[in-house]
């Protein structure tokens, strides 16, 4: 598929309200908050763990768990005044939130622990943990996945808050696999080598086997930041995933020269906006 095929693609998505837009904490950085990575480098900087070079993947959740296991004050406290430390009350949503909420999917999906979203989504309802889900009034949900800094101690971010993830958010994962059947999800502010991506990638693909509809199934596409994303190989990879490959960085001319109006002051969140931008019209053409 060439770039505006995938666009109509999630255009009508999002006209028959079957798209959900997944956020990473890339679109975060755009309100000036440290991205995944940077706030493991943070904890690792703490330790004195040599982080020289790219962190392994399963590091970005190991990390953490180090420090918490290191940590001996009372509740952890430790561990839970350097995350609360790295997320200030005071932000507020940048143009890519707006915008994403503007879109009106039928649900907004994210790992990031902040309230940009929130302060946002009006016409949404939170759903910060399991027991929402059963009192949901909405038909359209914010789900944040793993938790809110208002709340740090239900945060996921360590290795044990992944692994018993299933457990602690059963329904929250059953709710979200439910929705990866027949709505089309557009993954946005994560990196390829993303812990998470990988997890919900895995997900899709289980699904797809299982169900043995795996050429029948739908795209799910997504916003990559990688300057090697272009290339054969990888969409290639993803394509088996069921997962459809837009490169920020190897964009139509056309839309490149739409990032310089954007007012932003991150390269990738103007470029993200000029693509989702493009959504509300359901047949764009170059």
């Amino acid at each position: 598929m060439n770039f505006y095929e995938m666009i109509q693609d999630l255009s009508l998505a999002l006209q028959r309200e079957k798209l959900v837009i997944f956020v990473g904490a890339g679109v975060s950085k755009n309100s000036g908050l440290p991205t995944w990575g940077q706030m493991v480098q943070i904890f690792a900087e703490k330790l004195g763990y040599p982080t020289k070079g790219r962190l392994a993947t399963e590091e970005y959740i190991r990390i953490p768990q180090y420090y918490y296991c290191m940590d001996d004050s009372p509740g952890h406290a430790s561990y839970y005044q350097l995350l609360k430390s790295m997320i200030p009350e005071d932000i507020r949503p940048n143009l890519l939130d707006e915008l994403i909420v503007s879109l009106h999917p039928a649900h907004i999906v994210t790992t990031n622990f902040d309230t940009l979203l929130d302060q946002a989504a009006v016409g949404y309802q939170i759903i910060g943990k399991d027991r929402d889900l059963l009192t949901g009034i909405s038909s359209h949900y914010l789900l944040k996945l793993h938790g809110d800094i208002r709340s740090p101690e239900h945060l996921v971010f360590k290795e044990d808050d992944y692994l018993q993830y299933s457990e602690t958010h059963r329904l929250m994962e059953t709710f979200l696999k439910s929705l990866l059947i027949d709505h089309v999800f557009l993954f946005v502010g994560y990196s390829l080598n993303d812990y998470n991506l990988k997890t919900f990638v895995s997900w899709i693909d289980y699904i797809a086997q299982e169900m043995q509809v795996k050429k029948e199934m739908h795209r799910n596409y997504f916003l990559s930041s990688s300057r090697h994303a272009g290339k054969d190989y990888l969409k290639k990879y993803y394509e088996g995933k069921g997962l459809e490959v837009i490169g920020l960085y190897q964009l139509p001319e056309e839309v490149e020269k739409r990032t310089s109006s954007v007012c932003l002051q991150e390269e990738l969140g103007r470029k993200t906006y000029a693509v989702l931008n493009l959504l509300s019209n359901v047949s764009p053409s170059p």
